[in-house]
């Protein structure tokens, strides 16, 4: 399980079209909600909450903490809208959780290992998914998942979420059958397959030509 991470707020009086305001001073607007509790309109420095993106948090359990009032509230995140052109937080959602709920959330993926079809027949890896949907306790959100590519022994081989082993008391949400990760031929390999194809096939087109004309 990750070390679990803070994030200092601020209780929120500035709303709606205001909140340009406050993005404008490096502050970002935030809601936390949930647990049959009343919504809570918060703000936080925009700064922190970019190294704790940079620091692969942004999956795990947060407590959210005031120090001059004592607040404090174990958080998960749910939604961060972005500015569409330059992809810039805007707004954060939390959702309150305490450490024995059981969540779903995604959890990024490792590919670890080698692939033999990449090693030995010059394929590549094709990351289909980035991450995987889960079930667990909040206080027990994997960092990562791992991925071993090594059954990867031929080109167009690949990995199911279903076949991916994961930690204990973690489930699988996501579709048993999706792919993971393959092994492909490169771009260049496919190219001389087809020309190959389309040689071959001209070569019989040419080899029937002379049949057909004495009929």
């Amino acid at each position: 399980m990750p070390q679990q991470v803070e994030l200092e707020v601020q209780p929120r009086s500035i709303l709606g079209k205001a909140n340009k305001r406050l993005r404008k001073a490096g502050i970002l607007p935030a809601n936390i909600f949930g647990h049959k509790e009343a919504p809570l309109a918060i703000q936080l420095n925009a700064h922190a909450f970019e190294l704790l993106v940079k620091g692969h948090h942004a999956t795990s359990v947060i407590t959210l903490r005031t120090p001059e009032t004592g607040f404090a509230q174990t958080a998960l995140i749910r939604h961060v809208q972005h500015e569409p052109r330059t992809g810039r937080p805007l707004h954060i959602d939390f959702q309150r959780v305490s450490l024995s709920d059981r969540v779903t959330v995604k959890v990024p993926l490792r590919f670890v290992g080698e692939s033999p079809a990449v090693k030995n027949e010059g394929g590549v890896l094709l990351h289909l998914m980035d991450a995987l949907e889960v079930e667990t306790e909040a206080g027990n959100i994997p960092e990562y998942i791992e991925v071993d590519v090594s059954p990867l022994e031929q080109i167009d081989d690949l990995i199911t979420a279903g076949a991916i082993p994961l930690p204990p008391n973690v489930t699988l949400v996501a579709e048993a059958s999706e792919p993971v990760v393959k092994a492909a031929a490169t771009r260049a390999e496919v190219a001389e397959e087809a020309a190959e194809a389309e040689a071959t096939e001209a070569a019989a087109t040419a080899a029937e030509t002379p049949a057909e004309a004495a009929e």
